[in-house]
């Protein structure tokens, strides 16, 4: 008996560090090619897609069902994001065009043109008046949202910028680059603040902490890193994924944070600890994005193989306590 009870004890103990593997509650199909971005309207009423067959598709979280197709790119779309508002939607296309849609209308309000190849990411300022481009010219573009004109272009990076995101108080702005590095800049000057250097590969996606002391990189080195905002210092590399990691997110709440990757799955991440909670499977190719409801209770992630898929996340991975 007591070996018996000796041996549950050491299993239960065991099984605390043991990921739990979590299967999707829902598969979005409608697009006919690799789907590359994901992105949460600002009231989680809306998911976007966007994928290389040109198109940006919105999806209504209620029902799951489609909503509405965007066409205007002429290439694969690479890259969204919602006005703080929800009014807008950036996309950022292989094209070399950022377009913005008036989502209430369902039509192409303006076309951002500068950018002399792909563009990978793109970002708005938490204000709203503020757009960020990252593109495989190496360069990142500061467009103004009220004329849709561009005012800044930031050179540093020496190869393809890939991701770029905006700080949560709007005063930095982080890039990711293929030349292995992160820099922050001076969202107000538009002057390199500093350069991030710890990663010994690309930098595919970056995503800041909700309360904006942390920043997480995911590169194809296959670790996230976890930066600390104010010194710059790298404090974390969390090692799970057996292939390059494409997408990182914070949770609302900051305590969690989610990475996908090119071993086609997906990992939940306690920030506090580091340590590995849960493992999501259900994709059978690349992950290329991951991103939480603003309620921190669903994640959206896009697979190369042209779906998305939606997971419930457990309410201890995603509640105000432990």
């Amino acid at each position: 008996m007591l070996f018996t009870a000796l041996n549950l004890f050491l299993f239960a103990a065991l099984a605390v560090d043991e990921p739990v593997k979590l299967k999707e509650r829902a598969t979005l199909k409608g697009h006919s090619d690799t789907v590359n971005v994901v992105a949460f309207s600002p009231d989680g009423k809306w998911l976007a897609s966007a994928s290389d067959d040109d198109t940006v598709r919105i999806w209504d979280t209620s029902s799951n069902k489609q909503s509405t197709q965007l066409k205007g790119h002429s290439d694969s779309v690479l890259g969204l994001a919602f006005s703080p508002d929800g009014v807008l939607l950036a996309s950022a296309g292989a094209d070399n065009v950022v377009r913005i849609w008036d989502l209430p209308a369902g039509k192409e309000r303006a076309a951002l043109k500068g950018h002399t190849d792909q563009v990978n990411s793109v970002a708005f300022s938490p204000s709203g008046r503020l757009i960020a481009t990252a593109s495989d010219d190496e360069s990142v573009m500061i467009w103004e949202v009220a004329t849709f004109k561009k005012i800044a272009t930031l050179k540093g990076h020496t190869d393809a910028v890939n991701a770029v995101a905006f700080s949560p108080d709007g005063k930095l702005l982080v890039t990711g680059s293929s030349d292995d590095t992160l820099k922050t800049w001076d969202a107000a000057t538009f002057h390199e603040r500093s350069i991030l250097k710890g990663h010994s590969d690309t930098v595919n996606a970056v995503s800041f902490a909700p309360d904006g002391k942390l920043l997480a990189s995911a590169s194809s080195d296959m670790t996230v890193r976890l930066w600390d905002v104010a010194s710059g210092k790298e404090i974390a590399s969390l090692e799970g994924h057996s292939q390059g990691v494409l997408a990182v997110a914070f949770a609302p709440d900051g305590k969690r944070l989610a990475s996908g990757g090119e071993d086609d799955v997906i990992k939940i991440w306690d920030v506090a600890t580091r340590k590995e909670l849960a493992l999501l499977e259900g994709h059978t190719d690349w992950v290329n994005d991951v991103a939480f409801s603003p309620d921190g209770s669903t994640l959206a992630s896009a697979g190369n193989e042209g779906t998305v898929k939606l997971w419930s996340i457990p309410a201890r991975f995603h509640s105000a306590e432990k």
